[in-house]
């Protein structure tokens, strides 16, 4: 799954991305910006076929988050 979220921020942010970990920040990925922040999980969601809350789209700091985001249970 982190391949895939390091190919999709690539793909949106439209440049190469380092080796991402579950610690990675996004406040330290190139080109992140609250503009980016919305972009990204958009994408991600309909990659995921999925929908984050409003809560958790703001919680979200680390790609570790957005991997617990996507694995959490859905109600």
């Amino acid at each position: 799954m982190i391949e895939t979220l390091r190919n999709l921020f690539a793909d949106v942010l439209q440049q190469p991305m380092p080796e991402f970990t579950p610690a990675t920040a996004f406040a330290d990925v190139p080109g992140w910006d609250s503009v980016a922040h919305l972009a990204l999980l958009l994408t991600i969601e309909r990659h995921f076929n999925t929908a984050f809350t409003s809560t958790q789209m703001v919680q979200m700091k680390t790609i570790g988050d957005l991997m617990n985001a996507l694995e959490a249970p859905r109600g």
